[in-house]
């Protein structure tokens, strides 16, 4: 049976998939409707800063702050109606080619720029408030032992212009993945992995090498994080809750984290796995939509996978939900000649939740856990088929709720026990490994062969969603958090 082809593309570029309802103004507005929600925490995903960690503020992780615990709602103060400008050309140039002094010496002089400007803008209590939590901090890790230039650089990375943008009264502030502040409210943070928290100095897929003793933010970090206005650390992965005391060599820091697995919606409608005279394979990559996660993701080996499946049962369609890289012609020969239908445009939560209700098999052999794409897929009952990579055997488990393809973890991703710092190497997801390939193979023929397998799998994933990795069940655990935070 022949088959193409099917465009669905029109060249656009994935629109970010916000966690919050739509726009709003400059003053504070609800997160949510409920009259009783009486504990506000400012949401601060919306700060300038936050654009560069690819405005990772308003990501999907965390859309749970649209139906807060009872007791609780989200508030925030942003966006402001202009961000921060962006650094001139010419600063950029004269700072890579500067000695250390010198910049620090820029960052003093930058950071006085900024008080006079805020000042004017926001008024002098509230730039005022910033600059004595920005200057008792530096002072704080200097006397802890912190070193003068990594210690300036940190500062300046929290970026002033966003930290005065905060209300004055913020209450406790909600941060997520990095600790973009000064300390000048309470806050907590919800990270996914410690790497993270490292933002901009350390990045992901880029720690397989790293000596612990050659990061000079390790201790400046731990003064933070150990400091009083430092609530609680949150995280939905238990390796990072677990290596957290170990990374920072601190019983503070471990008494100050909460493991909670996270929590989705249930979706009504879902896949059944009844009989049908197709099997859809659906592969999605991330919500910002850059071709780099195409193959982060796995994207490579799941086309080396379907390019053999394909010949033995036709009655397979693959999905790409995701913008493609530059792809060799044997790549482009593999989905001319499949069933492929390629979507790298914007699909609406409509649409998306339509395309994963109806497809049967989720595919994410990626190089590490991408939590709220796992969930989602265990909602609709799809059976999901991934990697070991770190963190996704915490809710997959082989055989139970979805399928475990080897050949990730210890070689793109991996806990170091001895250090507590997550090992990643994204290098080798550039080219398809055979044994993820092989892997894949075995898994889908599986699938493809047996129903009742699918049917299974596919509603113990679900179930799996509705008692453990609920959203009823998250917020009890953030609920806990957040009056442990305040003292409650």
């Amino acid at each position: 049976m022949e088959r193409s082809i099917v465009p669905e593309a029109s060249g656009q570029v994935q629109e970010p998939e916000v966690c919050h309802p739509g726009p709003m103004d400059r003053a504070s507005r609800d997160w949510t409707d409920d009259p009783a929600a009486s504990a506000p925490a400012e949401f601060a995903g919306w700060l300038p800063v936050f654009q560069k960690f690819g405005n990772g503020g308003l990501h999907l992780q965390f859309g749970h702050t649209d139906s807060p615990p009872g007791g609780d709602k989200f508030v925030r103060a942003g966006p402001p109606e202009q961000t921060a400008p962006a650094a001139p050309s010419l600063r950029q140039k004269l700072n890579a080619g500067i000695g250390r002094t010198v910049r620090g010496f820029l960052f003093l002089v930058r950071l006085h720029l900024a008080l006079v400007k805020h000042a004017i803008q926001q008024g002098p209590t509230r730039s005022g408030k910033v600059l004595w939590a920005a200057l008792r901090l530096f002072f704080t890790l200097l006397w802890g032992g912190a070193r003068l230039v990594p210690v300036l650089r940190f500062l300046h990375s929290r970026d002033f212009a966003s930290q005065v943008q905060l209300p004055r009264r913020s209450g406790l502030v909600f941060l997520r993945s990095v600790p973009y502040t000064y300390g000048q409210d309470p806050w907590v943070i919800e990270i996914e992995d410690s790497i993270s928290l490292f933002n901009p100095f350390l990045h992901n897929g880029q720690t397989s090498k790293l000596k612990i003793a050659d990061i000079p933010y390790r201790p400046i970090l731990r003064k933070l994080l150990e400091a009083d206005n430092c609530r609680g650390i949150i995280t939905h992965v238990r390796s990072t809750a677990e290596s957290l005391p170990t990374l920072f060599d601190s019983e503070i820091i471990g008494e100050k984290t909460s493991y909670l697995p996270l929590g989705v919606k249930l979706p009504e409608h879902w896949q059944q796995h009844q009989d049908e005279e197709y099997l859809d394979l659906v592969f999605t990559c991330s919500w910002h939509q850059y071709p780099e996660s195409f193959y982060l993701r796995g994207g490579l080996e799941v086309l080396d996978a379907f390019d053999v499946l394909r010949e033995w049962y036709p009655q397979l369609r693959l999905t790409l939900r995701t913008g493609l890289p530059r792809l060799s012609n044997r790549y482009h020969r593999i989905l001319e000649k499949g069933w492929v239908r390629i979507v790298n445009r914007y699909l609406p939560p409509k649409e998306m939740d339509a395309l994963l209700r109806k497809s049967h098999v989720f595919l994410l052999p990626a190089a590490r856990i991408h939590v709220v794409s796992l969930l989602r897929a265990m909602a609709f009952g799809q059976v999901v088929v991934a990697s070991d990579g770190w963190g996704i055997e915490e809710y997959i488990a082989h055989e139970r709720n979805g399928l475990i393809v080897k050949g990730r973890y210890g070689k793109v991703s991996w806990m170091d026990e001895k250090t507590g710092l997550l090992r990643e190497d994204y290098r080798p997801m550039h080219r398809s490994d055979l044994v993820v390939v092989q892997g894949l193979v075995e898994a889908i023929s599986r699938v493809a062969e047996d129903r009742n397998l699918r049917r299974r799998l596919g509603r113990q994933a679900r179930r799996d969603v509705e008692t453990t990795y609920s959203l009823e069940n998250w917020n009890r655990g953030l609920k806990a958090a957040l009056d442990r935070a305040r003292g409650w």
